[in-house]
């Protein structure tokens, strides 16, 4: 699984890349650990972080709509990374 983004820079693997197998995932995660429906949608939404300050340019980056520079996709990325589900 490439997610594209970590919570801790101790999550960064060879030449800093963000990956790692889902049954690793499964067993380090307690958020993905919630088995009812319910109960997890509740969990994401209710510790969600606040969004990136990019995040609209990254939405329509990710939805095709444009096409930054890679200098603007490098301003884009500076911003923290930030997850609802993660490894306390």
């Amino acid at each position: 699984v490439l997610p594209a983004h970590f919570g801790k820079v101790s999550e960064l693997g060879e030449g800093g890349k963000v990956s790692a197998r889902m049954g690793d995932l499964y067993q380090k995660n307690p958020g993905l650990n919630i088995q009812d429906e319910v109960e997890f949608r509740k969990t994401v939404t209710e510790n969600l972080p606040p969004q990136p300050n990019a995040y609209q340019e990254i939405r329509q980056t990710n939805m095709g709509k444009i096409t930054p520079t890679e200098e603007e996709q490098r301003e884009m990325e500076i911003g923290p990374n930030r997850c609802a589900v993660h490894d306390k």
